[in-house]
């Protein structure tokens, strides 16, 4: 995997699933400002996929290739899965699957990193 991208994401899910948290703290719903920022996240983990892919089709590595690819396919996924259900369920706890959805999507990260390694 590309080294510094996995870090980014990691912190930028973080701080995606903070923000969140504040939008519930306050009662809020999911606006547009916060779903721009999902949206810059989600452009994030569609580059590792592609990158990921493409690293994994010319290793010569002890990979198990379909569970990475599952889990680059899963860590694309869930955000905006759980974008799609906070704006179907507009109460704080619609929004607070987004806390969820980017903790998972962070995790996933970590488990990629450690396929990998």
């Amino acid at each position: 995997m590309l080294d510094p991208l996995p870090v980014v994401l990691i912190v930028a899910s973080l701080v995606l699933a903070l923000a969140v948290a504040v939008y519930v703290a306050l009662g809020r719903p999911v606006d547009d400002p916060l779903l721009l920022g999902l949206a810059v996240v989600e452009v994030g983990f569609l580059a590792q996929a592609v990158i990921g892919i493409v690293r994994l089709a010319g290793t010569d590595r002890d990979v198990n290739g379909a569970v990475f690819v599952g889990y680059l396919i899963g860590a694309l996924v869930v955000l905006p899965i759980g974008a799609l259900w906070s704006l179907a369920e507009r109460s704080r706890s619609g929004t607070a699957v987004l806390i969820v959805a980017a903790l998972t999507a962070a995790f996933l990260v970590v488990r990629l990193q450690q396929i990998w390694g």
